[in-house]
């Protein structure tokens, strides 16, 4: 779709206009996904996004949940600039280092991009209770 002229958007169906991506925050939950990892900038702090894209959902931790469809993505983000985001992150990578036999984060990121995971995930809130966010709390190499 972008392609597509200013001209010709008065042609096409409102049903050919793609709808806007959804942030989800996945439930609490374990999940068969793929992974990729982006580098990036998030308000001025080095950060390492990890990108979960559904294949199942393996088993959701409130009986009440509403499952994601396969397909759903959510993320992470990894603030690099502090202890936290750095102590989570290497938790979070500890197992792709191993299953690729590898220590160098950007040579395991790399052979990790795509690559078929089991997380086990929860959520968290920030401190106000405004917004709520996904946290990996363990990641198995399938």
């Amino acid at each position: 779709m972008s392609d597509i002229s200013l001209d010709s958007m008065l042609d096409i169906s409102l049903d050919d206009i793609a709808d806007l991506p959804e942030f989800l925050v996945l439930p609490a939950g374990a999940y068969r996904a793929t992974i990729n990892f982006e580098a990036k900038k998030i308000n001025e702090h080095p950060a390492v996004e990890a990108k979960l894209k559904v294949l199942e959902v393996l088993e959701l931790a409130a009986p009440d949940a509403t499952p994601p469809e396969a397909g759903a993505e959510s993320s992470v983000a990894y603030m690099m600039d502090n202890e936290f985001g750095q102590g989570n992150f290497k938790k979070l990578v500890k197992p792709l280092c191993e299953h690729h036999g590898l220590t160098n984060l950007s040579q395991v990121i790399a052979a990790s991009q795509g690559m078929e995971v089991v997380v086990v995930t929860k959520q968290r809130q920030n401190k106000d209770k405004t917004a709520t966010y996904l946290d990996i709390v363990s990641l198995q190499v399938v």
